[in-house]
């Protein structure tokens, strides 16, 4: 049984015909249903579909109700943290990068000693 059809324009249609309730209660009431599911350990797949279909009754649509239970899944430690595509590709900052830089003095000495080596070396074959 289908609880959240969907017309052509993709309004939603709720099954139910129980009292109405403001958007802030539905999402509380939805928020506290994932806090007491989540107490049982993480969600398997089957308890995740039987929660969005519960968000489907509070008026709350499939996305939204995902959204909710991956933050409070994060929020509670259950669900690890993903990493954003940004931070992995973004360049490392000065700190991050000073422990794979040569020394300023070094970059200075070793450029002056290859030129003594080989004026030494080009003095000696003429």
């Amino acid at each position: 049984m289908q609880i959240y059809p969907f017309d052509q324009d993709d309004s939603a249609k709720p099954v139910h015909s129980g009292p109405q309730l403001s958007r802030h209660e539905s999402i509380e009431i939805f928020k506290e249903m994932v806090r007491a599911e989540l107490r049982n350990g993480p969600l398997a797949a089957r308890r995740r579909k039987r929660l969005i279909q519960y968000a489907a009754a509070l008026q709350l649509r499939p996305l939204e109700a995902s959204r909710i239970i991956t933050s409070i899944s994060i929020a509670t430690g259950q669900e690890p943290e993903r990493t954003d595509l940004l931070t992995i590709f973004k360049s490392k900052s000065d700190q991050e990068s000073a422990s794979y830089r040569i020394p300023l003095w070094l970059m200075i000495v070793i450029p002056l000693l290859a030129a003594f080596a080989i004026d030494r070396f080009l003095r000696g074959m003429f």
